[in-house]
Formats: structure tokens, C-alpha cells, sequence
């Protein structure tokens, strides 16, 4: 049963050569507009809507999520634990295979963007489908002890899955020689290599660059969680303290209440509100300690003209270049506060880091990053025909014949069930010339 209005396909006859299912990882249910999965992928479909138009999109969701409803998406349902740990260990595997409807659907891809499931679904697919499609992904969060308090985590299960796939992007060089790392704990060189190869930086970006704003002196932004690995607990130790010596600053925060007498937070309503904000701020800041991916609380800011004082490492070298003006020594205490104070006292430092910055904030927009995603997303495409065989023969015929039939008629016209993999046939069907696939039906195309 639906539990939600699925999005209207408007165009059944619009064709469209590959199918893509999108596994979600979702972390921030209560608003899913704002979980970055969901950033993530919209952003993806919107820029490779813009350059082609040969994709369907299947998404699994708890949830309609009106950002990803596009001409070429289809959204179908999954319950998923809205607490995070419970999310990575639940597989409904007797519900994903009813909702694919492998009898009826094809899928090419599947992009996944929960690694600790992926095993699990290839299984699933391979096993217990006539669907053999290529596994390539993303991976949001590594459940590692620099930023996970849990006492079991599903990392074996995370790097299990990317096992499978034939790219897996995370977003920075550093996340990926740190999940390297960890796993040359328990995997053979051999393995080590293999993730190597399959593990890929795949920057992330921002929607809008907007600099030159005013601001507000002498105030500064945390607009990230209040969590531990965020330093947040460290940040207001040092905020504490720069209060005692001075009272001249203030900080403001998006995400957390702070019940300081130099503190604010500001809650706001819909991206537009959010960012006319951040762009007021004189300076932000990241007090990641033992861990910190890719910040897009960060480059929010970075991309609205506000400077953020950044430590001087794991991701943010690579974010901003090393030679940034305002890293600051990281988990060094007075590196961080001298360098706030040094914000505060001179205007010109604000504006000597915006100069820095102004040549590389053209390469932040999603558009300069994610159309370059999968060898420019030819991945998708490099799929194995079947040959001609007889049985490819009767299938071809059966088309030409029918004129338009669905996956379903051309398996019990043949009589066949989940022993014989469809994929390769369908990816021979797609080098006909005659042959259209739309995105339920297999059809014969006119000439003009």
C-alpha cells in the first residue's frame, strides 16, 4: 500500500535508456530536506538533468521528499529507524524485493548511498531477482571511534559493501586514506588495494556563490551540530575564556541553543533565510578535533563570503589550500583564540582571506563537481550485452512484433522466471537501433 502520493510520471513515452535506483542513508529524519543525503542526491539528478536526459531515477524513501521530485524520478516507498545506528543494521529484505517489483521493473544502477546494506542488496538481487545491476555509491559516514560513540559499529558491514561496488565516492582524499587506515587492521594488502581503487573523492558543493555583503563586526557563526566530533564542548571552553579577557563579540548559532551571555541563536525558515544570515556574519568557525569529512555548514559560509577559522587538518588543507590564512594549529587552544582575536582587532584580515579564497570558490559549485562523479557518470553506461543468441532473437522479435510490451510480457512469453538474468539481454536491446526503451516498456521505434 502507498504511503505517500508518488510522484506523476507525466512523459511514459519519454525515453530512457538507463535506470538508476537510489538507495537512501538518511540520518536526519525529522527533516529530510535537510539530511545531507538528501542535498546530496538532488543535487546530482538537478546537474545531470542539465547535460542529459537518457536517466530514470528510482528513489527508496521513507518518505515523499518534494526536492527530489523531477520529470525523470519515481519515488517509492521503505520504513527505515529514524535512529541512525538502527538505520545501518535494518535490511527489509522481504519488503525491497516486493517494493523493486523485479517481474515488472529494470534497474541498471543501483546508487547506494549506504554502504552497510550493499552486500545485502547484491545478494538480494543476484539471488533472488532476474536483475544483475552494476553497484556504484556514496558513503555519507564511516562509523569510526574518532567521531561515533557507539560501542559496536557497523564499519565491517560499511566496507563490505563498498566490496561491491564498482566506485564508491566519499568526499576527500583525507576520509579516504583514513578508511584505508582502519581497514588495513583487518583486511590483506590485496584487499587494501582493491578499496584503493573503488574508493574515489567525490567533492561536494554548494548551490549559490554570493560575496561582497555587508556584515556585522565582531560576530562569529557555529552553524554546525552540537555534537562531540564537531568540538563543539571545545568551542565554547575557548569562547568561555576569550569572554573573560574581552566583550566586544558575539556569537551566533544555527543549530543548538547556547545559554551563554555573549551567545544567540537564530532560527531560521528555508534556505534563503539561512543564507542572507550567514552572509551578515564577520567570521565563522570549525573546531573539528579528531574527525571532520567534508563541512557543508563550512563551505555555506565560505561561498556567502564569510571566512571561517579552520584547524590545520584532516580535511581542510585540502578544502581551502594550505597556505589559507586563517588555519589555526589544530586542538592548540591558543592558536585558535589568537587567531579569533586577530579577526576581531584588524579588518583587513577578513578581506586578505576572501582574496585568497575568491580564485577557488568558481570550482565550489556543484556543477564544476559532480558532473565529473564516475568518469564523468560513463560508468552508468559501461554495462555487458548478451549475445546473439537464439533466445535474444525471440526477444527482439517479440518486440518487433508487439510493437510495445512491458519486462512482464516478455518474460512469460518466454516462460522465464529469476534463474535467468534479464540484464544482459536488456543491455543488448539498448544497442538497437530500432529499439526504444521508455521507462516501463520496451518499444519500437518510428521512423520519421
Amino acid at each position: 500500500m502507498n504511503i505517500f502520493n508518488f510522484t506523476e510520471q507525466k512523459d511514459n513515452d519519454k525515453e530512457y535508456k538507463y535506470k538508476v535506483l537510489v538507495y537512501p542513508n538518511i540520518t536526519y529524519m525529522k527533516d529530510l530536506e535537510k539530511d545531507s543525503y538528501v542535498v546530496v542526491l538532488r543535487n546530482v539528478i538537478k546537474e545531470l538533468n542539465k547535460v542529459r536526459d537518457d536517466i530514470h531515477w528510482t528513489i527508496l524513501s521513507p518518505t515523499e521528499v518534494k526536492s527530489l521530485i523531477f520529470p525523470n524520478t519515481t519515488q517509492l516507498p521503505i520504513e527505515l529507524p529514524s535512529y541512525p545506528n538502527a538505520m545501518r543494521t535494518h535490511f527489509n529484505h522481504k519488503q525491497l524485493l516486493k517494493t523493486i517489483n523485479w517481474k515488472k521493473n529494470d534497474y541498471d544502477v543501483v546508487y547506494t548511498h549506504l554502504p552497510e546494506h550493499t552486500l545485502q542488496l547484491s545478494n538480494m538481487f543476484v539471488n533472488e531477482t532476474n536483475i544483475n545491476p552494476k553497484f556504484i555509491g556514496y558513503c555519507h559516514w564511516f562509523e569510526v571511534p574518532e567521531n561515533t560513540a557507539y560501542a559496536k559499529t557497523m564499519l565491517m558491514h560499511n566496507i563490505a559493501g563498498i566490496l561491491e561496488m564498482d566506485e564508491c565516492g566519499v568526499n576527500t582524499e583525507w576520509l579516504k586514506e583514513l578508511v584505508l587506515d582502519k581497514a588495513k587492521c583487518v583486511y590483506h594488502p590485496r584487499v587494501i588495494s582493491e578499496l584503493d581503487d573503488i574508493i574515489q573523492p567525490h567533492y561536494l558543493g554548494v548551490d549559490d556563490i554570493s560575496t561582497g555583503h555587508n556584515y556585522k563586526p565582531k560576530t562569529i557563526l557555529f552553524n554546525h551540530r552540537d555534537n562531540e566530533y564537531t568540538g563543539y564542548t571545545w568551542f565554547v571552553k575557548q569562547m568561555d575564556e576569550l569572554y573573560k579577557k574581552r566583550q566586544d563579540f558575539k556569537v551566533y548559532t544555527t543549530l543548538t541553543d547556547l545559554d551563554r551571555p555573549y551567545a544567540e541563536r537564530v532560527k531560521l525558515h528555508g534556505r534563503d533565510d539561512y543564507l542572507n544570515f550567514v552572509r551578515s556574519m564577520h567570521m565563522g568557525v570549525g573546531c573539528f578535533q579528531k574527525y571532520s569529512a567534508w563541512s557543508i555548514s563550512t563551505t555555506d559560509g565560505l561561498s556567502q563570503g564569510v571566512p571561517y577559522i579552520l584547524p590545520d587538518k584532516m580535511c581542510y588543507p585540502e578544502m581551502v589550500g594550505e597556505q589559507y590564512p586563517l588555519l589555526y594549529k589544530s586542538n592548540n587552544a591558543t592558536s585558535f583564540k589568537d587567531t579569533i582575536e586577530n579577526m576581531l582587532d584588524n579588518p583587513t584580515v577578513r578581506d586578505e582571506a576572501n582574496k585568497y579564497l575568491e580564485p577557488k570558490l568558481k570550482g565550489f559549485r556543484w556543477s564544476e563537481r559532480v558532473l565529473k562523479w564516475f568518469d564523468n557518470w560513463k560508468q552508468i553506461e559501461d554495462l555487458k550485452p548478451m549475445s546473439d543468441t537464439e533466445s535474444y532473437k525471440r526477444i527482439l522479435d517479440f518486440i518487433h512484433n508487439k510493437k510495445s510490451v512491458s519486462k512482464k510480457d516478455i518474460l512469460e512469453h518466454l516462460n522465464w522466471g529469476v534463474r535467468i538474468s534479464f540484464s544482459e539481454y536488456r543491455n543488448r536491446l539498448r544497442q538497437e537501433p530500432t529499439i526504444k526503451f521508455t521507462k516501463d516498456r520496451y518499444e519500437v521505434r518510428w521512423k520519421n
